[in-house]
Order: structure tokens, then sequence, then C-alpha cells
């Protein structure tokens, strides 16, 4: 349940946090700090209706320190997770990078997710698009951060692959991370997660 909101939802919709030994709100975006988990919904505004009305300190029932930045820093963290994923594909053979490459896993259904770069050109996104029929798709990382994932200075195009299980479940927890990202970035429409049922 939401500490801002008040309503139930999905786990995969929200960030955890933890109150640490000097009484600081740390977030726990892998769930696995110790300590009673207080839960927000994942969006910039339901961190910042969190933090004004002080549901951190009602619901840990202690005074507690809120970071200025902690909205900008769980967008960072975040943004490294999902790079770090797909980075952990990309060793495994299950991700792809640059237009060609792309064109031709969606030509031949070898993708399970398509990822553009949110600052790349409209009409080759648009085109990917198209030829992915439906697949999910996801651009709400700039040129340089989705190239980073890749070792590159940018990248525009990439997808993850269907490669055995491993991938499936790599896939699961990208498209958790981008609909967790995109609460900090802006709509999901907008920004082109789509599919992301």
């Amino acid at each position: 349940r939401c500490i801002a909101t008040g309503e139930s939802g999905d786990a995969d919709c929200m960030i955890r946090f933890v109150i640490g030994p000097d009484g600081a709100v740390v977030p726990d975006l892998s769930e696995k700090l110790p300590g009673r988990g207080l839960w927000v919904s994942a969006s910039r505004d339901a961190l910042a209706e969190a933090t004004r009305k002080r549901a951190f300190s009602r619901a840990a029932k202690q005074k507690v320190t809120v970071r200025e930045d902690l909205a900008e820093a769980i967008e960072a963290m975040l943004v490294a997770s999902i790079q770090s994923l797909i980075g952990l594909a990309r060793r495994a053979g299950a991700a792809i990078a640059g237009h060609a490459k792309v064109e031709d896993a969606l030509r031949h259904r070898k993708a399970v997710l398509l990822l553009e770069a949110a600052d790349g050109a409209g009409d080759a996104r648009e085109k990917l698009r198209r030829l992915s029929d439906g697949l999910p798709s996801a651009a709400l990382l700039t040129r340089s951060e989705l190239g980073a994932a890749f070792d590159r200075e940018q990248t525009v195009h990439a997808a993850i692959l269907a490669a055995g299980d491993h991938s499936k479940g790599l896939t699961v927890r990208l498209r958790r991370e981008f609909a967790r990202l995109a609460g900090f970035r802006g709509e999901i429409s907008r920004l082109g997660l789509e599919n992301n049922g």
C-alpha cells in the first residue's frame, strides 16, 4: 500500500524504502534491505506527496530525514539498474544494438523487447515500431544512457532477443524497471512504453 496515496497496488509499480540506522529514508529498489518496508507508488508526484505529507515519518513511527534530491537519486538508480540488466543480456548474447541488427531481428521475430532512445529520430523509431507488430517497446533512456549499456558512446536502437529461459527473466525485470522509471520521466504513453501489460 502506497504511504502517499493510500492506494493498494502491485509491488511492480512501487518502490520500497527502509529507514536507515541514522533515520534517513533509503530507497530499496532490489527489495532486499532489512527492516520494515515503506512503499510508495513509482512516480515523482507520489514521492513528492509522501515527503510533503511527512508520510515516511508517520509510517515509520519515528522522525526521519528525507534527502532533497531523493527523486533524482531514484531516477538515477533506476537508469543504472536498467543499464546493468541490458549489460547482462548483452553479455549473454541476448541484446543487440544498431538499426540494421534490430530491423533484422524484428523481421525474423527474434526480438522480445524493443529499446529506443527517447531522443532518437522519430521517423526511424516509428519505422521500427511498425515493423515490431505490437512487440513491447520502451523509449525512456537517452542515446548516451542506452549507449552506456552497450559500452558505446551512443545507441538509438536496441533489442532484447528471445534467447532461452534466462532472457525471459531479464525481459520481465527490464519491463518492470522501465515501468517504474516512467513515473520519474513522464507519461508511459508519451515516452513509448507500450504493451507493457
